[in-house]
This record gives C-alpha cells, sequence and structure tokens, in this order.
C-alpha cells in the first residue's frame, strides 16, 4: 500500500517539530469500561515488518515481528542479524565517530527504519478510532489506509492520534514507521542500551458519546490531618450526567454542549465551566473525609473511586481509580510525608528484561516491587523516563516511593570525559528551537501519571546540565500540580539557577563531603539521586549512607545506582546460556561492561549486595550490649509492636535458647530490652534477635524477618595436648606425619602435600596470596596498577630455606619465602599428634597496602562441600558486612561462584568473620580454624578469574576448588566505579611483624 510519507531527514532531525496530531496529554485510565462496547483493541502480537538503513535505502523483505519488542533483540534470534544489533554507549552518542554531528543533526547513513503492518477490523458500535502508541523508541509515523496520521517523539510517553477519518467498513490497514535516531535522540542520552521499536504495547480506543477525557485527583488536609478534602477535576466531552462514587458518597453534574451552559451553572455538587477549548467540558467535585486513612510506603492504603458517564440515563462508561491521601511537603528546610520528615531508602531502577529489554512484563514488574519490599526498599527513581504505568500502580498498591523522571537526558552534549564541557551545543541550555520540545516531556509525563500517591517528586530529568528551559520545567511542575516538589541534579555543574531543584541533589559524593556541603549549604534538603555504584562487586561501606541520614536532619536519604544489571541473555560460544554487554555484539564505539551495575543480576536473581541494602534500610536499628537490646524505630507511621522480637542463643551456630518479647516503641523513638536469658559463655556465644513482622502488608509477608542485631564471643578453650607427631627430614621433601595424617615440604616449594586417611588432598602448591582478582571498582581506580607487584609476588615467591623442628607436642616446619622484591616472608607450620596445623605468617617488610594477606590451598576437585561458622550465609566483605549473620552456613563452591559474576568475572565470594571451615565431597574433607578471618573457597584462582572477561573464557569449573584464607581482604569500595577507593578503614595495610594465624586439621 502506497504512503502518503511527508517524513524527511530534514523533519526527523528538527527539533521543533517533535509531533504532529498529536492528541492532548491525559490522566492514564487503568480501569475504564463500557457495557455497551469493549473501549480498547490491543494489536500486540505478530506484525508484518520490513527494515531500510536509511530513508533512502530500499526495503527488506516482509518478515514478522512481535509488538511489543525491540527491532535489535528480535534480530539477534534470526541468522545474520538482519535488523542491526543492540548498541551499548554511556554518555557518549552512539554516532560518535562514525559521523562529525551537532544537535540538530541527525546520522544519515545509517538512521534505520522498521516499518510495522497489521490489519485491524473495527468492533460493532465503535463509531471513532483512536490510536495509542505506549511506547515508540526513538520515533515513529502512523499512517491508517495510506492516509498519513501523525508523527511522535518522546519514547516513553503514550502518543495518541485521531483515526476516524480514515478508517472505512471492513479491513484497515494499520502501517507504523519507527526511526532509530531523530532529534529526540539528541535527549535521550540514558546509560542503556540503544535499540529502537514498538516496545510498549499498541491499542485502538474509541470514545463513547459521553467521554470522561481526564481527571485530577487533588487534596487538601486539616492541620493534625483529621480531616482531608478532595477534589476530583474532571474533563468531559459530549452530553450526559456525570457521577463520581468516593468514601462511600455519590456526587453527580450534568454536562452538555459548551454553549448550553453559562459559566458556574451548578448540578447537584459538581460545577461545569464550558470555558474550555472544543466541546471538552471542566467539572469539578469534592469530597469531605473525616479521619482519612493516610498512604505512605508503611501503610499504602487507598480509596476506590467511580466516576460513571451516562447517555439519557443509561451506562455508556465507567472509570475506576485509586487514590491514595497524602501529603508531602517541605517545611522548615526538611521534606515531611504526613507531617513527619521523610529518608529515601531507595534504588534508580531502569526498565530491563534480559530477553526484551525495555519491554518489561507484568510479571517481571510485580517481581521487582515484591523484591523491593522484602529488602526494605522504600523508593524509586524511574531513571530516567516515565515507567511503564502498570509499574506506578504497583507502586501505590505495594507501598513504594517514586521520584517521577522526565525523559531527558543529555550527557553526552556537555560533559566530555568527565568533566564538564558544556558550550554552545550543551542540550537544551536556552536554546530555543529546543524550549517545546523539552517542555512537552515534562508534560507529557505529569499528565500521564498525576494520580499516582505513589510519586511524591518531580524530576526535570537527568544530567542535562542546567539553563533556562530546565527552570521553566520547574516552575511547570510547581505550577501545575503544587502537591509534589521538583528534583534536578543538574544544578550541581550549573547553578545559574538554584531554585530549578526543591533539594540538593548530588551524585557519588562521599559522606564526608556531604557533611562539609551542608555544614557550609543549609539552605535546602540534601538527597543523593546517585549513590553506592553497584557495578560488579561493588556496594562497600553503604551503611554509612543510611546512618547519616539519622544524624543529619537535613540529610534525607538516596538512591542506589542501580537496580538491575542489563545483560542481554545469549548463548555463549560454549554452547552455555550467558549474558551480553556493551561491544558483545560488535557495537562501537561502546562503554563495554558499564551496563552490567546492579544490585539484582540480569535474570532477576538477587545478589548479596542486596542482603546488605536490606540490613542499611531495616526500619529498626537493633544494636546489643552483652545484656540488653537497643532499638531504635525507624518507622514514620508503624509501632514496633507491630513486630515479634525473637531472641535466640546459639554456641558455635548450635541453637541453645529462645523466647519471643513485645514491645511499644513509637515510630522515631528508641527502646531498651534486658536480655530474657544470659548469653552463654562457652565456645563461639551468639545472641540474635530478629525483628518478624506480625500481620501480612503488601508485598510483604506474616513472618518476615524486617531487621535483626548480633553479639558474639569467643570462649574456645585451649586443645588437649597430644604426643607430637613423626618427623621425617629427607634430601628434598620434609615430611610431618601421625595416625591418619601426613604433611609434606618440598625444600625449594613448600607445602606440597596434605594427606588425611591416605588421600592426598591438595591439586597443587598451597603459596602465599596477596591478590585478589580486580573488581570493577578496582579497575575504575587503577588499583591492579598500583598494586601489580603483589600479583607476582605470590605468583612467583620462592621458598628458598625450610627448617623443621621437633619440640614438646608439635613439629614445626619454618618456610621461608623469598618475594620478588627481594624481602623474606616466614610461614611456620606447627603440627601437632592429631594432624592440626597451626600455621602463621609473618611480615618483615615495612608499611604496606596488600589486597589480600593470607594463603592459597588448590585443593582437589572432589572437595565441592562448605560448611563454616562466620558471617553468611552469602558473601560478604570487609566493607559489606552488613546483612551477614553469625551462624553455621552450607554452599557448594560451584553453584555458590554461579549467583556472582555470571555476566563479568571477578573476585567474589569471600566470607568474613570466620571462625571455623569445612571443605568436603566424596574423598575425606579438610578443616580451617581462625579468629573472624576472611575465607573464600572457588573453582578458580584469583588470576584465573582476572584473565576471563565472560563466563565462557574460564576454565572448566570442576577442575580444582581454590580455598584462601585470609587476614583480611581489602574492601570492594563502591562510593563510584571510576576512581573511589574502598574507604581507609578497608585499605588494609601491613607492618613489620603483622602476623596472621590460623589452623587447618582433618
Amino acid at each position: 500500500m502506497p504512503l502518503n510519507n511527508p517524513i524527511t531527514p530534514a523533519l526527523l532531525a528538527d527539533p521543533e517539530i517533535f509531533q504532529q496530531n498529536r492528541l492532548p496529554f491525559h490522566a492514564h485510565f487503568a480501569d475504564q469500561t463500557s457495557p455497551e462496547m469493549p473501549l480498547t483493541v490491543s494489536l500486540d502480537g505478530a506484525w508484518s515488518f520490513r527494515y531500510a538503513e536509511n530513508l533512502t535505502a530500499p526495503f527488506s523483505e516482509w518478515d514478522t515481528l512481535t509488538v511489543p519488542g525491540f527491532i535489535q533483540l528480535q534480530s539477534l534470534q534470526k541468522p545474520g542479524h538482519p535488523y542491526g544489533t543492540p548498541h551499548y554507549v554511556n554518555t557518549q552518542y552512539p554516532w560518535d565517530g562514525h559521523e562529525k554531528l551537532h544537535p540538530g543533526e541527525i546520522p544519515q547513513a545509517y538512521n534505520p527504519i522498521g516499518e510495522y503492518r497489521r490489519s485491524f477490523t473495527l468492533p460493532e458500535n465503535w463509531a471513532s478510532c483512536y490510536l495509542r502508541l505506549n511506547g515508540a523508541d526513538s520515533a515513529a509515523a502512523v499512517w491508517c489506509n495510506g492516509v498519513y496520521i501523525g508523527y511522535t517523539e518522546d519514547a516513553f510517553t503514550p502518543a495518541e492520534f485521531d483515526m476516524t477519518a480514515a478508517i472505512h467498513p471492513g479491513e484497515n490497514t494499520l502501517t507504523v514507521q519507527v526511526y532509530r535516531f531523530c532529534s529526540g535522540s539528541w535527549l535521550e542520552d540514558q546509560d542503556f542500551w540503544r535499540m529502537s521499536g514498538l516496545f510498549r504495547s499498541v491499542e485502538l480506543f474509541t470514545k463513547p458519546e459521553v467521554h470522561l477525557e481526564d481527571v485530577f485527583v487533588k487534596q487538601s488536609f486539616a492541620d493534625d490531618f483529621s480531616s482531608a478534602t478532595v477534589t476530583f477535576d474532571c474533563k468531559v466531552s459530549g452530553a450526559g450526567t456525570i457521577s463520581v462514587v468516593f468514601d462511600g458518597e455519590e456526587q453527580s453534574a450534568e454536562v452538555g454542549e459548551p454553549a448550553e451552559y453559562d459559566s458556574g451553572v451548578v448540578f447537584g455538587k459538581g460545577e461545569a465551566d464550558p470555558d474550555v477549548e472544543e466541546d471538552v467540558q471542566d467539572v469539578s467535585f469534592t469530597f469531605a473525609v473525616e479521619h482519612p486513612a493516610l498512604w505512605s510506603a508503611e501503610q499504602p492504603n487507598l480509596y476506590e473511586a467511580e466516576i460513571a458517564l451516562l447517555r439519557e440515563g443509561a451506562l455508556v462508561e465507567r472509570t475506576g481509580l485509586k487514590v491514595g491521601l497524602r501529603r508531602f511537603e517541605l517545611k522548615d528546610r526538611q521534606m515531611l510525608l504526613n507531617g513527619q520528615r521523610i529518608v529515601f531508602k531507595g534504588v534508580n531502577r531502569h526498565e530491563w528484561s534480559c530477553r526484551t529489554g525495555r519491554t518489561v512484563s507484568r510479571e517481571e514488574m510485580l517481581w521487582d516491587v515484591q523484591n523491593l519490599k522484602t529488602h526494605n526498599v522504600n523508593a524509586v527513581r524511574t531513571s530516567h523516563y516515565p515507567d511503564d504505568p502498570y509499574f506506578l500502580q504497583l507502586c501505590d498498591e505495594y507501598g513504594l516511593y517514586v521520584i517521577g523522571e522526565t525523559n531527558l537526558e543529555s550527557h553526552g552534549t556537555w560533559q566530555k570525559l568527565g568533566s564538564d564541557g558544556s558550550d554552545k551545543w550543551t542540550l537544551p541550555g536556552a536554546r530555543p528551537e529546543w524550549r517545546e520540545n523539552v517542555l512537552a516531556r515534562a508534560e507529557a509525563m505529569l499528565e500521564r501519571d498525576k494520580n499516582h500517591p505513589a510519586i511524591l517528586i518531580w524530576s526535570c530529568g537527568n544530567e542535562s546540565h542546567g539553563g533556562k528551559t530546565l527552570w521553566e520545567m520547574s516552575e511547570y511542575f510547581r505550577h501545575t500540580d503544587p502537591s509534589r516538589l521538583v528534583h534536578y541534579e543538574g544544578i550541581f555543574w550549573n547553578r545559574e539557577y538554584p531554585a530549578t531543584s526543591d533539594m540538593e541533589s548530588q551524585m557519588y559524593t562521599p559522606v564526608a563531603d556531604i557533611k562539609k556541603f551542608l555544614a557550609e549549604h543549609p539552605e535546602k534538603p540534601f538527597i543523593m539521586c546517585e549513590y553506592s555504584h553497584a557495578m560488579g562487586n561493588s556496594c562497600g561501606g553503604i551503611t554509612d549512607y543510611t546512618e547519616y541520614a539519622y544524624e543529619e536532619p537535613l540529610y534525607q536519604g538516596g538512591f542506589i545506582w542501580e537496580y538491575m544489571d542489563h545483560g542481554i541473555a545469549v548463548t555463549e560460544p560454549d554452547g552455555k546460556p550467558g549474558f551480553a554487554y556493551g561491544g558483545d555484539f560488535g557495537d562501537r564505539p561502546t562503554d563495554r561492561e558499564f551496563c552490567v551495575d546492579g544490585l539484582v543480576l540480569p535474570d532477576r536473581r538477587n545478589t548479596p549486595k542486596m542482603d546488605a541494602v536490606k540490613a542499611a534500610y531495616a526500619p529498626l536499628k537493633i544494636t546489643l550490649t552483652d545484656t540488653e537490646a537497643v532499638i531504635e524505630n525507624r518507622n514514620l507511621f508503624t509501632d514496633l509492636n507491630a513486630y515479634d522480637l525473637v531472641f535466640a542463643s546459639s554456641v558455635n551456630g548450635k541453637p541453645e535458647r529462645r523466647a519471643v518479647l513485645r514491645a511499644d516503641c513509637a515510630p522515631g523513638k528508641t527502646v531498651h530490652i534486658v536480655f530474657p536469658f544470659a548469653l552463654p559463655e562457652t565456645g563461639l556465644s551468639c545472641m540474635t534477635i530478629t525483628a518478624i513482622q506480625r500481620a501480612a502488608l503488601p508485598g510483604i509477608t506474616a513472618g518476615y524477618e524486617a531487621a535483626f542485631g548480633q553479639v558474639w564471643h569467643d570462649h574456645t578453650t585451649a586443645r588437649l595436648t597430644l604426643p607430637a607427631p613423626q618427623l621425617v627430614e629427607m634430601d628434598y621433601n620434609i615430611g610431618v606425619k601421625g595416625e591418619g595424617f601426613e604433611y609434606i615440604f618440598s625444600r625449594g616449594k613448600g607445602l606440597v602435600s596434605i594427606r588425611y586417611n591416605g588421600v592426598q588432598l591438595l591439586d597443587d602448591t598451597v603459596r602465599p596470596n596477596f591478590w585478589r582478582a580486580p573488581t570493577n571498582n578496582d579497575e575504575g581506580c587503577a588499583e591492579p596498577f598500583a598494586s601489580a607487584f603483589w600479583k607476582t609476588a605470590g605468583l612467583y615467591a620462592r621458598c628458598d630455606n625450610l627448617t623443621a623442628e621437633a619440640k614438646g607436642e608439635f613439629v614445626t616446619v619454618r618456610a621461608n619465602y623469598t618475594l620478588p622484591d627481594g624481602q623474606t616472608l616466614p610461614i611456620d607450620f606447627a603440627i601437632d599428634g592429631a594432624g592440626r596445623c597451626d600455621i602463621t605468617m609473618t611480615w618483615q617488610g615495612e608499611h604496606t597496602e596488600l589486597p589480600e594477606f593470607g594463603l592459597l590451598f588448590p585443593l582437589r576437585r572432589e572437595l565441592t562441600e562448605v560448611s563454616y561458622l562466620g558471617l553468611g550465609p552469602r558473601e560478604t566483605t570487609a566493607d559489606r558486612t552488613a546483612g551477614g549473620k553469625m551462624g553455621v552456613w552450607n554452599y557448594n563452591v560451584r553453584q555458590d561462584f554461579a549467583q556472582y559474576t555470571p555476566v563479568y568475572p571477578q573476585e567474589c565470594g569471600s566470607r568474613t568473620g570466620v571462625y571455623s571451615a569445612t571443605v568436603t565431597g566424596s574423598i575425606p574433607g579438610i578443616g580451617f580454624a581462625g579468629d573472624g578471618m576472611t575465607f573464600s573457597a572457588l573453582p578458580y584462582t584469583p588470576h584465573e578469574l582476572e584473565n576471563a572477561r565472560h563466563l565462557y573464557e574460564l576454565p572448566r569449573d570442576d577442575s580444582k576448588t581454590v580455598v584462601r584464607c585470609a587476614a583480611f581482604q581489602r574492601g570492594v569500595g563502591g562510593d563510584n566505579s571510576w576512581g573511589a577507593k574502598p574507604h581507609a578503614d578497608t585499605c588494609f595495610a601491613v607492618e613489620k611483624g603483622t602476623s596472621f594465624r590460623f589452623m587447618i586439621q582433618k
């Protein structure tokens, strides 16, 4: 079918042409029905599809693609990837280096077009037909039966078009062309995969003779919240009756052609205002609510409202709404929700599915919301665009505070290689040709999402510098919707219009610098819109930020970057499933694995970072002494008596006593509770208090553990005296043996053999280790360069001297190692008659920071099962122990590794605070014991991890088990991933005489 096609390269590149024939923006209606006919018909499913490289290139043959979905992701499933591949860049634009372009210019040679086509027949009784594109990236043009309907940019808000005049009886043909790049692409430079397509649902809809075009629910409260006033500002087209039912009360009004009414005529309790455009009437209804049940994340109370439209007494349309009553305000430089100071315990959330990209299913959205609730997260920033309306609906129902962010980021127009390089090309600034394009994005978001109680703050976008246009956007938000505050981080870079943001918002600022800033600039509340960059093994020091929110009233929390890794599910070269990141499809330029920066893996498995988040964001802070618990209730509206407090003691991980108490403690207060029984004084004694949710809440089941606290002491007594083992000294080796054990030390290598009950346990030589596989944060701060010597020091340490001495109940073997710089490292192995081997390594050099200080044991592949007494059940690090609970935990070495780095291999799997561990399997196992040491058991050495960039590049995972026992391993850091080191208290150093002692045993 030939198309009347007005789309030209000049139109696509013109920032002043960002929509044509697009209908006015309005609220999203999740529940709008009619007894007469279906009001909406989904066009999701199979569409005919063809592809062209640019506007002048020939189209491919017709194929079939699925809507909603991205063209490039579906192309990956076809031989040769005929429709292109995903392209990942962060701040640089995808055309950088391919074409020299300035804002207002778009690629010409490579600007692919995807043309979608499908037929449809209107339902009976439809007198009108409209099209809704809920998400088209990055621009789309529409034709119906060959007639041009309209054009839209702004990928993340709905575009609606009236197709009634082009419809004919019977079968109709709808054509949508989607353009990969347009002028709007300069405004959509978010840190994500660059793809195109109809990625959200496509719908047809109709309007009955009388129709609710829009509604804005507004509210006000008595100072003490004893009463509320709720107003429904409705826009209605057509003539008939509108009825609103809310809180058990019904109000109605008659509406008709505008000319029939004078301004201010009252119908019942509703007022009809004819001073509107075309045939749309404004009608307002006001309700009084006594003792309102307020909405919050803790108690997401929702009222049901129903708006009915009748024609000659017959119902023609019904719209259901859920209304949350809450007041969010800025008072005395603090943000208050329902009168209480709020602390945002948030995450940034890109929409993502590892198989369908930003086309996220309802099941995945529900999983996300429930997962956030069960990890004590209370807030989400929709980075950096309006999310699917269903996600916001879930936030209303389950209770999550939301920063609704405008689809705007022009990062690459001003930030160059990490520095402020703003110039005349910076967008939007005050450039008049971009003004309406930018402001329309804010309007589209506000109008669609204005009735969601979860949204507390409107955001002007992300990393788009500053200037007049952004200030005008903020003023639009305030004027149109004074019930919410306005956020914009970019004033940090350009303070020409500081009033753009109602709060100071920064990214990746260390706590010490936040303190300094607030001491000098206490004018506004402060939030971190991005902090604790979760790339790879990260989020060290996360609790520092949360604790500061309870020390400094002006600091009101923040949003971790980010919730989920953006890996794409692929089949790796070895035939196994894996995940791709930037550059894996040949996409250049690229920012590689920088899209793998989430708390949650691409397939929605939680990493151990989420354990730390849950602990840091807990609604209760439980601190234990030896005799009592001090509980700080950090809820805003929930008393401590909503939880059962379970006191449990244990010795060496084995339960001893248990009691359940309840206590009253108002929100914001602290209570002291004496232990119901004494802490044991034998072995490793531990007292644990857990706060268990008594009643189910949205997203949280009864019995949910909301918080815990622990205290423990090691009362381990000296071991029994035993006969000394046998010492066997020969020319090449020294042996130490006894009943059921034998150790052999090579004079040139050190400990080369451990046999228990006649079975060899070692796969290779035990050696000192000072290295860990670099994490993303390590690479970002050039730590591998700074510490490179310590990689070789462990690999190439030479055992130059071996001595043995039998004294008392021990045989002590000293292995003197020489490191590549010439310094010596003595390691003493003191073995008793039971085969227990006390190991002490002592530093002889000067003050030195090390990535790790310990020994590496390459064990046989059969040893795969670990049981340990320490912090768990999953990985903890020196700077991320929050969420780790002292106890006995078990794991399989290979399965455990799989949960940490399935996208980009790096250091992982460590356990801190370990007092004992056994590694067993199909052969006799080996035990390790230390005084709160760092322990790990992995299928790989740190060097093997370091050499791989994908899982398939690693050696087989069943060739050995690598155990590392260490006095310490450097923290993982996480203030950012491009220069920040771990905090000083976890950048460990050794001094002359520093020693590490632990034990191995049968």
